[in-house]
């Protein structure tokens, strides 16, 4: 392959492992991005438990090395602490490596800069027009990059992480937790990190699976945990990603919080983001409209911007943003770093049920609700296993963006309409939300996504 324009999606390289992204392709990847950085520099490299990921990740070395580049090399690692080792020891940037969210098959190589903040497209296209153009620059033998493993990092980022909040409330509270890792490298670092605040932790999926099926949290996965949290009278779930930027939140009865929700959480009780009311904060175009009212009210000054990688971190660095958010259940937290980490967000949860004393669903329960369609379609299992790849597969042609929201996908058709579907987590039913200018619009849209899943339910 000479022109990465076709396997890039949303400004990430992202293709079928040993199909169409090769170990050799990957090498040549690894030069490109190593002539881009001027044959200089030195870049952090990571990766999560798949194979596919090892296998590319290691040929991606060896082409940045030819390329002239030195690596610190962290193996299996959460993608916060990529971007918490870049800042830290003052790299060029990073690069990760993980199974990718839209299509199971697929293997996502996303690259940071020296602040930890994703790529933008242009950035990736200039990394294109470098392998189109044939214009990669091999070091002499005496300049080859080096190889360094860093793994004493893992217990540096276990201590830096609690300092962001505030410890020894929580410790005082004897809190119960359940967390899922969802097999990912998190596993290796999270339990840890809970048990250090004298929490009470029910850790699930905490380890290495090598399995090749889709990474992020599957629905019975989050059933289990919701069940177990009722079970044992935990005060709160989290469930994280595979990569670790991102957690799914499930209060003490077990029900997932809506991203507005967490939102609203974090403007009205985080300390350090009321401190910081005089600075901007973000969030996407496509989050709900009940945000902005929020936010005014609270005395914050609430922009939004384009759903792209790096386009909030680049707003909170640039502008001194206080927070941001994205609707795909990122946050980021600006005194910490222009970048979302899931297990600082739960830790951020955590200190604020300590501090307030109060359960989770309460203090949500009088925040503003939007003006959204909802409705529940019973579906039958095939159908709950796999409307994620109908919708996908039915929507490719059309003119709009299907994200990722860990459990569910969402469906931007335009700054102002959306649909989000959810499995239930009680029976074989698929939630359907939407936002739009006008009810019958919503309507409209969940009934059209309806007649594609119940067509499809007659042919399987």
């Amino acid at each position: 392959m000479e022109d990465l324009k076709n396997i890039t999606v949303f400004g990430r390289i992202s293709a079928k492992a040993n199909d169409v992204l090769t170990p050799e392709l990957s090498a040549k990847i690894g030069a490109t991005h190593g002539t881009y950085l001027g044959n200089k520099g030195t870049l952090v490299v990571a990766r999560d438990y798949f194979n596919n990921s090892r296998m590319l990740k290691r040929s991606y070395i060896a082409g940045c090395m030819s390329a002239g580049i030195d690596i610190l090399n962290l193996h299996s690692a959460p993608l916060p602490l990529l971007q918490f080792c870049i800042r830290r020891f003052g790299t060029v940037g990073g690069t990760y490596f993980s199974s990718g969210p839209t299509h199971e098959d697929d293997t996502q190589i996303r690259f940071y800069d020296s602040s930890g903040i994703e790529f933008t497209p242009q950035n990736i296209e200039s990394l294109n027009e470098i392998l189109k153009n044939n214009q990669i620059k091999r070091s002499n033998p005496y300049n080859i990059g080096s190889i360094t493993s860093i793994l004493q990092t893992f217990d540096i980022y276990k201590k830096a992480i609690p300092t962001q909040i505030d410890q020894k409330s929580i410790k005082e509270n004897n809190l119960r937790v359940i967390i899922d890792c969802s097999f990912g490298p998190l596993g290796e670092i999270a339990p840890e990190v809970f048990n250090d605040l004298n929490i009470d932790v029910i850790g699930l999926n905490t380890y290495y699976r090598p399995i090749s099926k889709k990474i992020y949290s599957e629905l019975n996965s989050v059933r289990d945990s919701a069940a177990i949290i009722k079970a044992s009278e935990a005060n709160v779930g989290f469930i994280f990603d595979n990569d670790g930027s991102r957690v799914l939140v499930l209060d003490e009865t077990g029900n997932i919080i809506d991203f507005e929700d967490i939102f609203m959480l974090y403007l009205s009780y985080d300390k350090a983001i009321q401190k910081s009311k005089s600075n901007p904060i973000f969030t996407t175009n496509s989050c709900s409209k009940i945000l902005d009212e929020f936010a005014n009210n609270l005395g914050y000054n609430l922009i939004r911007v384009e759903n792209m990688p790096g386009v909030i971190s680049r707003k909170i660095k640039m502008e001194r943003g206080a927070f941001g958010a994205t609707d795909t259940n990122k946050f980021y937290f600006a005194q910490y770093g222009p970048f979302s980490d899931g297990l600082l967000n739960a830790l951020k949860i955590l200190e604020i049920l300590s501090e307030k004393n109060e359960p989770l669903s309460s203090l949500i329960r009088n925040f503003p609700k939007t003006l959204k369609v909802s409705k529940t379609l019973s579906v039958s299992p095939n159908i709950l296993n796999k409307y994620e790849k109908i919708i996908r597969e039915k929507f490719k042609n059309r003119n709009v963006f299907i994200m990722d929201i860990i459990l569910g996908i969402k469906i931007i058709y335009d700054k102002n309409t959306w649909v989000q579907i959810r499995p239930s987590l009680h029976r074989d039913a698929l939630i359907f939300t939407s936002e739009s200018l006008d009810t019958k619009t919503s309507e409209d849209l969940i009934k059209e996504i309806e007649k594609i899943l119940l067509e499809e339910d007659e042919k399987l």
